[in-house]
Order: structure tokens, then C-alpha cells, then sequence
């Protein structure tokens, strides 16, 4: 892969349409089980814009098949392309505790995603994105739930701050 063309997306966007296709199945999937791993491993340390696209791709790691396989060497390529970006954290007097939480369906499982996100001082410090653990039987119900999980960060980042003395002005 060092001769690979960087790409400027970590996955085609028509992958997830074709996601449960019986494609040509890989003969070995020990390659492609070593490689998600490393993945998942790189999405926790430093790269967790591709956490979504691995989390997808490792759905299928005890039958890949080819077009698999083909999406995780996109995603290589897509950090090939972009190892030398970085994330620039503001120096910032204002310790704003500021939340955001997401959603979205999923019409494979009927299992929704959810996730928050947390920056103090404007600097990421707390994230997730992940499926429900219950099937909901609307849009109101998902946003409650993912509005709980979010509150239950919430509640342990601000006892981190106060055991910190960080005075934190939440949103």
C-alpha cells in the first residue's frame, strides 16, 4: 500500500447500500481481521474521525468478502492521505464544559446510533458514537435514550472537574 493513491474520504459513500451482499467471499479472513484490528486500535489512540467506518467494517470480519476487503485498504488509503493533519487545540481562559448529542437510524437492524460529544475549553475530551442497545419505537424514544447516555457522561465529567477544581461554566 505505499504506492496507493490517497483518498480524500475513508469510505464510498454507496458501501453501506451494499454492505449485506453476498460478494465474492475472501479465502482467508486472517489479513482481514489483523487489519481491523489495527484499525480499531488506531481509532481509539489518535484518528477517531474513521471510528464510524471501522466500526462498519468490523461487522463483517468473520465473512468478508472482496468489496471488504477493497473498503479497508480505502480507509488505509484515506490515512495515507491525510498523516499530515492535525487537530490545532485553542489556548482559551474560558473552561466551557459544552455537550452535543447526535442520532441517526438504521433501517439494517432497527437499532439507531447514537452519540455524544464533549469539549472543555473548546479541546474534544469525551466522545462516543455507538448502536442502542434496545430497538425504540420512535424518533422520540431514540432521542431520549441517547439524551440519557449523554447525561450520564455529563454527570461523571463534571465529578472529574469538581475532584480537578476546574471550574467549569456548562452548557
Amino acid at each position: 500500500m505505499q504506492d496507493a493513491k490517497p483518498a480524500s474520504t475513508p469510505m464510498e459513500t454507496n458501501y453501506i447500500k451494499e454492505i449485506y451482499n453476498e460478494g465474492t467471499p475472501l479465502q482467508d479472513n486472517h489479513q482481514y481481521r489483523k487489519v481491523i484490528g489495527k484499525l480499531l486500535y488506531v481509532t481509539t489512540i489518535t484518528r477517531p474521525n474513521i471510528t464510524t467506518v471501522v466500526a462498519i467494517l468490523s461487522r463483517k470480519v468473520s465473512k468478508p468478502s472482496q468489496m471488504d476487503w477493497n473498503a479497508v485498504k480505502r480507509v488505509i488509503c484515506y490515512l495515507k492521505g491525510t498523516i499530515s493533519l492535525g487537530l490545532r487545540l485553542p489556548a482559551s481562559r474560558k473552561c466551557n464544559l459544552i455537550g452535543y448529542v447526535d442520532w441517526a437510524g438504521d433501517s439494517t437492524d432497527r437499532k439507531a446510533t447514537s452519540g455524544y460529544r464533549f469539549l472543555l475549553a473548546e479541546g474534544l475530551i469525551s466522545w462516543t458514537s455507538r448502536n442502542q442497545s434496545c430497538v425504540t419505537l420512535s424518533s422520540t424514544e431514540v432521542e431520549y435514550v441517547a439524551a440519557a447516555q449523554a447525561s450520564q457522561e455529563l454527570k461523571c465529567l463534571r465529578q472529574l472537574l469538581a475532584d480537578l477544581k476546574i471550574k467549569d461554566v456548562s452548557h
